[in-house]
């Protein structure tokens, strides 16, 4: 794709906790990519935008760069507001540093904005109108969908930072008592000094799931979705999981059903939805 074609290129760009991907696409439509590059996510911005244009300086036709990133996003989607692992990156310029180099629309999104956007194009939950995306990796978080007719509203929320009545772990966002102190990948791995996948304990997988079910519970009783997309490291690679979750979001929501599935898209998600977001009205996105 970086070659002497003359068709428009879309740019997919997935700045993940640990690595982060470049993807190119021939259309804002379809889910099949060419991986560009693949390298460790620099904490410093100045070294992870510099990185993201000499990748894609030999890129010709470039019409579009969608940009994921795991942090909050200021309503004008333009910038990070906050973001506890990369720091750097707050308050910086992050969309027009793109413009200015490359000449072409870019769009920024919080992950699971993104990860939803492909799911619901190409995924479980297309055809629900009140519908999720809940990834959980390095960190827990969601976005969610309402749709009426030809309506509607994207909204990117802080599900990891629950706060979960009796928690006293402190989060690595400052609070007391988040749900992500029970499921973010980082804070379990800093606390007990292994990776999430080295953990066999049944006894620490039934306390995963029982939280992880309750912030699924308060997210239903709070929004009314009724179907979730669930990606990320954790839930993908630990096949038990879901089905465990889903048993005790059963026992606990009255009144309601919340189908839980695995991402169509896998850690495909983000990357893909990148893309869409150049497809999608940026004043349906509340960031």
């Amino acid at each position: 794709m970086s070659g002497d074609t003359t068709s428009p290129i879309y740019c997919g760009v997935d700045i993940g906790g640990t690595s982060t991907r470049i993807g190119l696409f021939q259309a804002l439509d379809t889910p099949s990519f060419t991986l560009l590059t693949r390298f460790l996510t620099h904490a410093d911005y100045d070294e992870q935008m510099q990185q993201i244009i000499t990748a894609l300086e030999g890129v010709r036709n470039l019409a579009g760069i969608g940009v994921s990133i795991g942090g909050r996003i200021a309503q004008d989607g333009r910038s990070v507001i906050f973001a506890p692992n990369m720091l750097t990156y707050v308050g910086r310029p992050f969309a027009q540093d793109l413009v200015d180099r490359f000449a072409c629309p870019v769009r920024l999104g919080h992950d699971t904005v993104c990860g939803l956007l492909a799911e619901k194009q190409f995924g479980p939950i297309r055809e629900v109108d009140r519908c999720a995306y809940l990834t959980i990796s390095t960190g827990t978080g969601a976005a969610f969908q309402l749709r009426k007719a030809a309506s509607a509203l994207t909204v990117s929320i802080e599900f990891g930072h629950q706060i979960l009545d009796g928690n006293t772990l402190v989060c690595l966002c400052g609070q007391t008592g988040c749900l992500e102190t029970f499921t973010g990948g980082r804070q379990l791995e800093l606390r007990l000094g292994r990776p999430v996948a080295q953990i066999t304990d049944a006894a620490f997988w039934e306390t995963f799931s029982e939280k992880l079910a309750l912030g699924l519970v308060n997210l239903a009783q709070l929004t009314k979705v009724e179907a979730v997309a669930v990606s990320g490291a954790i839930a993908l690679n630990t096949p038990f999981l879901l089905p465990r979750v889903q048993q005790k979001v059963d026992a606990m929501l009255v009144g309601a059903r919340l189908h839980l599935s695995r991402a169509f898209l896998q850690e495909n998600a983000p990357l893909v939805g990148a893309v869409t977001l150049l497809n999608v009205p940026e004043d349906t996105i509340l960031h």
